[in-house]
């Protein structure tokens, strides 16, 4: 089966599937007309992977959204818009979602769909600063671990995984991490600030006989993966 993956932007990406699209933590990017049932999927209320303009498009469009986007949005009822939090599972239409937690805020998310297994991390990562204490290193290396044993019983296909450059030497810390554990098909970067050398140059040093990971270089660049 063919499967459209779209980076948008930042954290945000479209992917296609034979009978559905889904788009998660869209805040800019170039979204098509919707001929299939789509799903967005926001994981956490931070500027940079939400934005309620999405709950103005229409269309046969449904969207989950973490439950703190609710609390920090003060946002009105609709019929289409559904509110989830970590550890939860749920069906939307003809998708299975799983949800796990964060080592920042919201959720990170697993979906089914047609076959395909789609994680999408949010701000789950190793996040590990040059300031920090080596007790802060510890607690954060302790929760991270947790969070991703419980992705370990998914079949991930594609992943979208924080790369983030800001991080310096512990830039890819998370996602070798996520790589050697879960072995999804495909991974995609995210979260890289604009930054596309960082994915360069992690294809560059990039070896695993189980996941093929895919060089992002642009917005709104798009792939197309055999699943």
């Amino acid at each position: 089966m063919k499967v459209t993956v779209k980076f948008l932007s930042h954290s945000g990406y479209f992917v296609e599937t034979d009978n559905h699209i889904l788009v998660f933590d869209y805040i800019k990017g170039d979204l098509p007309k919707f001929n299939k049932p789509c799903l967005f999927i926001a994981t956490h209320s931070h500027k940079d992977h939400f934005s309620k303009d999405i709950l103005d498009i229409k269309g046969d469009v449904r969207f989950l959204l973490s439950s703190d986007i609710k609390e920090d949005e003060k946002l009105d009822f609709q019929d289409n818009v559904y509110y989830i939090g970590p550890n939860a599972k749920r069906i939307v239409g003809d998708i299975q979602i799983n949800t796990f937690g964060s080592t920042d805020k919201g959720i990170s998310v697993f979906a089914f769909v047609d076959n395909v297994g789609i994680f999408h991390a949010g701000d789950l990562n190793l996040w590990i600063w040059d300031e920090d204490s080596e007790e802060e290193r510890l607690e954060m290396t302790k929760a991270f671990r947790e969070e991703i044993k419980k992705v370990q019983l998914k079949n991930v296909d594609l992943a979208m995984f924080p790369l983030d450059p800001r991080l310096g030497a512990y830039a890819s810390s998370g996602i070798d991490y996520f790589i050697d554990l879960i072995r999804p098909r495909y991974i995609f970067p995210m979260h890289m600030w604009d930054d596309f050398s960082i994915a360069k140059s992690y294809a560059e040093d990039f070896s695993s006989p189980f996941t093929k990971f895919i060089e992002v270089e642009k917005d709104n660049q798009v792939f197309t993966l055999d699943l």
